[in-house]
């Protein structure tokens, strides 16, 4: 199996270091292209095949992974010039598949990743184009699994996936330096401060996916009456945590929804 991936800014790159530690392909099998040769240099430091033309990258393979801003998807496509025997598999945020439909005759899958497949813990959601076949949504299930989590949504849900788990990231990393900093301030060193809280993190999401138990319950687990847990879960209560991280996901949504039209 052979892919070419195209653009090799930090959502490119980390896809493509993702797909190289998950052993599903050497870096032989990988055509990267970009036109900023600095990003093409850290590609062949991967031992990566690179080029600087999308149209020759695009002869070498069948699956061509797109991975360029939004606003320039649409150029892309045109300046390509494929037929329905090549898949495209668009990693771009808010470009619908009825608008890359319009641009191009090659199979059309639409994805929402977001920048953790570098460590494959990546989660993303994907939905099929209509010249999409079962095949196809097969051969990405399995280079998505490999690289963190993936779902199949309607494609009128991916503007919440964008919200949820394509700007999750951001939320989750203020979240680790919120307590890393109150840890910090109480004592701990900087470097010590930072490992236990990405690590709580970690662990937290690995027992919600693994334990079978509810959030509720798992809350309740780490909260005995009248303990530490409760006193820090007051002062979250009464500052609206909760709601106010149902606001951020939301917002992000929306605006997603905006750049889609």
């Amino acid at each position: 199996m052979k892919v070419t991936v195209i653009g090799c800014g930090n959502l490119g790159s980390s896809f493509i270091e993702g797909l190289i530690k998950s052993e599903l392909l050497t870096p032989s099998d990988i055509t990267a292209s970009d036109p900023d040769e600095e990003k093409l240099e850290k590609m062949r430091e991967l031992r990566v095949k690179t080029t600087s033309d999308n149209q020759e990258a695009t002869k070498r393979n069948d699956k061509i992974f797109i991975a360029v801003k939004p606003s320039l998807v649409p150029e892309v496509l045109k300046s390509l010039d494929l037929s329905e025997k090549k898949l495209i598999i668009s990693l771009a945020a808010v470009v619908s598949t009825e608008l890359m439909n319009n641009h191009t005759e090659a199979r059309i899958i639409r994805v929402m990743p977001n920048i953790c497949g570098s460590v494959k813990e990546m989660a993303s959601a994907y939905a099929l184009g209509p010249r999409a076949e079962k095949e196809d949504g097969e051969f990405l299930e399995m280079v998505l699994n490999n690289l963190g989590k993936t779902v199949r949504v309607e494609e009128r849900l991916m503007d919440t996936v964008t919200g949820l788990s394509g700007s999750g990231p951001a939320f989750i990393f203020l979240v680790i330096k919120a307590m890393k900093e109150a840890g910090e301030e109480l004592g701990l060193p900087e470097k010590d401060a930072l490992k236990l809280a990405a690590q709580t993190v970690k662990g937290s999401g690995e027992l919600v996916l693994k334990s079978g138990e509810t959030l509720q319950d798992l809350i309740d687990m780490v909260s005995s009456p009248k303990g530490t847990t409760i006193e820090g879960l007051k002062v979250l209560k009464q500052a609206e945590t909760e709601k106010n991280i149902k606001k951020a996901v939301k917002a992000a949504a929306e605006r997603a929804e905006e750049l889609s039209k």
